[in-house]
């Protein structure tokens, strides 16, 4: 009998522990949040336009300006929390923060910790040549070429990788589709610089993201631009979505009903310009 008095107990105590931890999980409801008059977002500020440093160690970007949308909407202050990309998901899962916002590209992986809103925007690269080139439809065809970057960017990242060669995750030599072509990579301080550069014969293509490519090629005359791919047929395309805990369902809910507008009104993409012509400011 005292063995299973014992045994009895000591259920009690790992099933009363389990609740405990449970409820003193950290993750905050909807209406806790609201309570406490803050919000309290994590981002990685190495991502410009979406999340960087400026002039303060305050992070700002694309990112940024959403969740003080969020928050605004919310009646609620923003607080944010600048840390490396890859502890993200442990700030949401301990309830320090309550939602991330770092340029998250939603993967099936990330889905297993995170719960993502709807896409907000999506990120992908576009090759701009001057208007009447017809030799290049994907980034193998700019083999032997001179291509312009705008630096630290993830076309630059892109287009370096494919020139220079690079690593796989576990560290073994990748040959890019450039590599050996002959193909350059020109970096510039900011897109006009590459714009000019075009138009005057210096370089034979852009590679740069969708928005700034767009706005590139309506500012200037006698250039086009078009979606980025490999002959395999396989692109750049990756959606960026806000993430909270998976147990944060409500908090997610009322989320979408705030981006949805921004979304279809174009502030969002207004957000990203603007913080891609300030970033580029900074390298000048």
């Amino acid at each position: 009998m005292k063995k299973i008095f014992m045994i009895v107990a000591a259920l009690v105590l790992v099933l009363g522990l389990a609740v405990s931890c449970g409820k003193n999980s950290g993750i905050r409801t909807l209406d806790e949040i609201k309570e406490s008059g803050k919000i309290v977002m994590v981002t990685d500020a190495a991502w410009a336009p979406f999340e960087y440093i400026a002039d303060s160690e305050t992070p700002v970007g694309a990112d940024i300006d959403l969740a003080t949308e969020i928050a605004n909407s919310l009646g609620v202050e923003l607080e944010i929390i600048n840390a490396t990309f890859d502890t993200i998901s442990n700030y949401l899962e301990s309830g320090e923060a309550d939602m991330a916002l770092a340029a998250i590209t939603i993967t099936d992986e990330r889905k297993e910790t995170m719960l993502f809103s709807e896409p907000y925007t999506i990120a992908q690269q576009y090759i701009i040549t001057m208007e009447n080139d017809d030799t290049v439809e994907t980034i193998e065809d700019l083999a032997g070429k001179k291509i312009g970057v705008h630096l630290g960017t993830t076309g630059d990242f892109l287009v370096s990788d494919e020139v220079n060669g690079y690593e796989d995750e576990d560290g073994n030599p990748v040959t890019g589709v450039l590599q050996d072509t002959g193909a350059e990579v020109f970096q510039y301080k900011n897109l006009t610089e590459a714009a000019l550069a075009m138009k005057n014969g210096d370089i034979d293509a852009i590679v740069c993201d969708v928005l700034l490519a767009k706005n590139l090629c309506v500012v200037n005359e006698g250039l086009k631009c078009f979606e980025l791919f490999y002959e395999d047929g396989t692109g750049t395309k990756e959606e960026l979505a806000v993430a909270v805990a998976p147990e944060s369902k409500e908090l997610m809910e009322e989320i979408n009903k705030i981006i949805a507008p921004l979304i279809e009104d174009g502030t969002i993409d207004g957000f990203i310009t603007k913080h891609s012509e300030l970033a580029a400011a900074l390298n000048d």
